[in-house]
């Protein structure tokens, strides 16, 4: 067919495949988020001091 095929082809592999790397490392990194959010919710619960946006 065409002589760029198998460039074009390696480059769609390497675009899919830093795609796949970047979702997955995104995905970690949002899971530690929810985690440390929730850590900081349960250690803040007791105090319960009123923000100064809700005068």
């Amino acid at each position: 067919m065409f002589s760029h095929e198998g460039t074009a082809l390696e480059l769609l592999i390497l675009v899919f495949g830093m795609t796949g790397v970047l979702l997955i490392a995104w995905f970690f990194h949002h899971q530690y988020e929810l985690r440390v959010r929730k850590r900081v919710k349960k250690q803040r619960s007791p105090d319960k001091q009123p923000s100064p946006q809700n005068h």
